[in-house]
Order: C-alpha cells, then sequence, then structure tokens
C-alpha cells in the first residue's frame, strides 16, 4: 500500500498542474483505469492514456469524477464537521492545518482521504480538488459553507 507522503506529494503536483475540469477528469480516468487492472490502486500517481472504447466519452469520465468527488466529500464533511468519533485525528489535523497555509490543508485533506479507505491515486487526485473547490474558499467559516455547497450539488 502507498505511503501517505507520496499522496501528499502526488495531490500537490496535481493542485499546481490541473484546474478543476482537470481533475474531475483525471478522477473519471484514473476509476476507469483501476475498474480495468486493480493493480493500479497501487500507483500513486499515474497518468491514464484516455481510450474511447474501454473508458466511453470525456463528459462521461468528467461526471464519474464529479460522482466520485461528491461521494467522498460528503464523508470527509462528516469527518471534519460532524464529529465522527473514530476519525477525531483526522478532524483535528484537518481543522488545525487551516492556520497553516494551502498546503497543509491538502496534505491533512489527502491523509483523511486515505483513513477513508479511498486508493491513493484517486485520494491524490481528489483532495487538491476538494480544497480547492469547497475547503480553502471557506476556510474561516468552514463547516457552514461546506455543508452549504452540499446542498446546492443536488
Amino acid at each position: 500500500m502507498p505511503d501517505a507522503k507520496a499522496v501528499i506529494v502526488a495531490a500537490e503536483r496535481l493542485s499546481k498542474q490541473k484546474d478543476e475540469a482537470g481533475l474531475e477528469l483525471l478522477i473519471g480516468m484514473r476509476a476507469k483505469a483501476i475498474e480495468r487492472d486493480p493493480a493500479l490502486e497501487e500507483i500513486v500517481d499515474f497518468e491514464p492514456k484516455y481510450e474511447t472504447e474501454t473508458m466511453g466519452a470525456l463528459d462521461d469520465l468528467k461526471a464519474l469524477g464529479k460522482r466520485i468527488l461528491d461521494g467522498w466529500n460528503k464523508e470527509l464533511y462528516g469527518v471534519v464537521c460532524e464529529s465522527k468519533d473514530s476519525y477525531q485525528e483526522d478532524r483535528k489535523a484537518v481543522l488545525e492545518s487551516l492556520t497553516l497555509g494551502e498546503a497543509a490543508v491538502l496534505a491533512a485533506v489527502a491523509s483523511a482521504l486515505l483513513s477513508l479507505g479511498v486508493t491513493a491515486p484517486i485520494a491524490a487526485a481528489v483532495a487538491p480538488l476538494m480544497v480547492k473547490r469547497f475547503i480553502w474558499p471557506a476556510k474561516d467559516e468552514l463547516c457552514a459553507a461546506w455543508v452549504e455547497s452540499l446542498n446546492s450539488v443536488h
């Protein structure tokens, strides 16, 4: 199993190199690639090649990436804002990282996703998108803003 440090390094790279739409697409492409070859779960930072025959349309991949993000976003919200007892360390790490800067938040989110059972390559791509879209913009009123964004998604 890949270690958290490798996932954090990959998440930091992706945060700098990809915009939100690119991250959604990457999440979908990685999920499809892992579905075809489960051994890819062990490769933290891979760039799958787009193959229409096995992956489908790009819009469908982006939609898949968004669904994966939305699912893990709700889970992580529960950890951070609803104080689930079994994840107190992750909650503390994410909340304390808010005062340390965006890179610290990214590291805390990537680690929390791993503890939730997200595979390393998916966590590396989901973490920067969560930080960019949901957590960092609302850091001063994190939980109130986060729940609003969850409610507006559907």
